[in-house]
């Protein structure tokens, strides 16, 4: 709801031809005698102003700073004066307004540089103090660290006919919009489409899968090669007794077969024997290793005599006396 008091009409100027440094805000210069009609018709702080440009349909709303412009002329941050399309020299109108305060605010920054920063919110908000209106449509300025930013006004609660809120003294809710340089990042569908065709599916019939037919071979291989190489066999050995006798050959066993030759291959001459041999136990020195052995070969014919049959406890005694 809008209650117009005062309306004037004056020529505009930037404001930085005037003073330096009041660029990034949200306030203009009047000249004294705007002041004395406003005090005249007794205009409750805080001072709002909405600033129309009739020719180009353009309006936007702004708070006064001072009232030390020239007479005739009011001043305006450069960036307020793009918003409505204005040249300096242009003839604008200045109406006193009254205007709800806002509780929420939606920001879209111009690029992603002002996220940038360390705390964006904290940066917008004590550059805010530097407005006294918000109006939607608007592309406010920012100075930051001798930067610019440039802000839209993309939406504002409470909702209103005049687009605007007044943000003097209240408690206002911002929100930041995608910037408008932000690009978002192409999907990787090959990978999707790659992998559409492999894999478990359900409700269908199950695909093979690429390789899994060599993968069988190859077992089939390993299980054949394991059946060809010799396998170990426990308690096969030959036994030994005492008397020099041989012992009785071990019984077959039915924990493992037989081991299969190695195909391609033949036992070279000279190989070690797999026939067990038996352990004799004789008191000749190890040097008399020939007789021990025709001994033996005598004792298995069965022509060895009883003289050369071991004896045990057979040696001679010795007295200490």
């Amino acid at each position: 709801m809008e209650r117009v008091g005062f309306c004037q009409k004056f020529k505009a100027f930037p404001i930085n031809s005037k003073r330096q440094g009041l660029e990034a805000g949200g306030k203009i210069l009047l000249p004294p005698s705007a002041l004395n009609t406003l005090s005249r018709l007794n205009i409750q702080y805080p001072m709002l102003f909405r600033i129309s440009n009739f020719e180009l349909e353009r309006t936007s709303h702004c708070g006064v700073l001072e009232f030390t412009a020239e007479e005739g002329i009011c001043y305006l941050p450069y960036w307020m004066m793009q918003n409505l399309l204005l040249e300096s020299g242009d003839i604008i109108e200045v109406k006193n307004v009254s205007l709800l305060k806002g509780t929420f605010v939606k920001i879209q920054p111009h690029t992603s540089n002002f996220l940038e920063i360390s705390n964006p919110k904290a940066v917008l908000e004590n550059s805010l103090r530097k407005f006294a209106t918000l109006t939607k449509g608007d592309e406010i300025m920012i100075d930051y660290n001798n930067n610019k930013y440039y802000l839209s006004v993309t939406e504002i609660k409470p909702n209103n006919s005049s687009n605007a809120i007044s943000i003097i003294e209240a408690d206002v809710e911002v929100d930041f919009a995608a910037p408008k340089d932000y690009k978002e990042e192409p999907k990787n569908t090959t990978t999707t489409n790659n992998n559409s065709g492999t894999g478990l599916t359900f409700g269908t019939a199950s695909k093979p899968i690429p390789g899994s037919n060599k993968k069988r071979t190859d077992d089939s291989d390993d299980s054949d090669s394991e059946d060809e190489t010799p396998k170990f066999k426990a308690f096969t050995g030959s036994g030994a007794r005492l008397d020099g006798k041989l012992g009785t050959s071990p019984k077959p066993t039915m924990l493992g077969t037989s081991p299969k030759p190695i195909m391609g291959t033949s036992p070279k001459p000279g190989s070690l024997s797999t026939s067990p041999r038996p352990l004799t136990f004789n008191n000749t020195s190890p040097t008399n290793t020939t007789s021990s052995n025709n001994s033996n070969n005598n004792n298995s014919g069965g022509e060895s005599k009883e003289g050369d049959k071991f004896k045990a406890f057979q040696g001679k005694g010795y007295s200490l006396k």
